[in-house]
């Protein structure tokens, strides 16, 4: 891994364990159970074992779920008699959070998944930038300036996927927005924007240059805000 990616990542492993007191150990792993990085609060501890532990249980979450026809799992909690493990599922890693419960009193985690699950997408995008055609250096950007997007994909105007974070399908929701672009195009032979809105949810579909366009799920009260904000980190970036 080059030095300024891992350097990137032991930041936000440094924000993961600032974000509650019972907060331990930190660790991101590829979905087999693979260490990337790793960070403690207490010295040395067994990241394999977390990483290698936590994939199966996310192996075997998402198998009963599927069975289940139910959606495959954002995150999955374990919980002892000492500490609460918290796994964040990405499209290509893992992040394992370990909180001690003797540190967590009046601790509601379900509070603070939001605040994980920005930090694991952050590191998905940051692990993501080596990959060839410099493919998801935008969506780095974008993730980095905007924590509060968690779901957005490049992709090329036929709609091949060149990058994605926070979509299990990245193949088909490719496909779906390259004809949504697509059929935007009869308007006019250059599409600049198409935005699709509803009360909580604006997915915007913007084109980044000849090449390829970039759709983002915007959510929330500020979602016109956070497009703008999108609309302005790609207007400033080069290539």
């Amino acid at each position: 891994m080059p030095g300024d990616t891992l350097g990137e990542v032991a930041s936000l492993l440094e924000e993961t364990l600032k974000v509650h007191r019972s907060v331990k150990q930190v660790v991101l792993c590829t979905k087999e159970g693979v260490v990337v990085a790793a960070m403690s609060r207490e010295g040395e501890a067994d990241s394999k074992t977390l990483a290698t532990v936590s994939a199966a249980l996310i192996w075997g979450g998402s198998s009963v779920l599927t069975h289940m026809k139910e959606d495959l799992p954002t995150h999955l909690v374990h919980t002892t008699s000492i500490e609460r493990v918290l796994t964040i599922v990405q499209p290509h890693y893992q992040l394992v959070v370990v909180l001690t419960r003797a540190d967590d009193a009046g601790l509601n985690l379900s509070q603070l998944v939001s605040s994980f699950q920005s930090l694991a997408t952050r590191m998905e995008l940051v692990m993501g930038s080596t990959r060839d055609f410099g493919k998801q250096t935008i969506l780095g950007r974008i993730v980095e300036q905007i924590p509060e997007v968690t779901q957005a994909i490049l992709l090329t105007v036929e709609g091949l996927p060149l990058g994605s974070v926070g979509f299990g399908e990245e193949i088909e929701v490719s496909g779906i927005i390259g004809s949504l672009y697509a059929n935007g195009l009869t308007y006019s032979d250059v599409t600049h924007t198409i935005s699709v809105d509803t009360k909580s949810v604006k997915l915007i579909i913007t084109r980044v240059d000849e090449a390829r366009i970039l759709a983002v799920v915007c959510r929330g009260p500020d979602s016109d805000d956070i497009a703008q904000r999108v609309r302005l980190v790609l207007d400033t970036s080069v290539g």
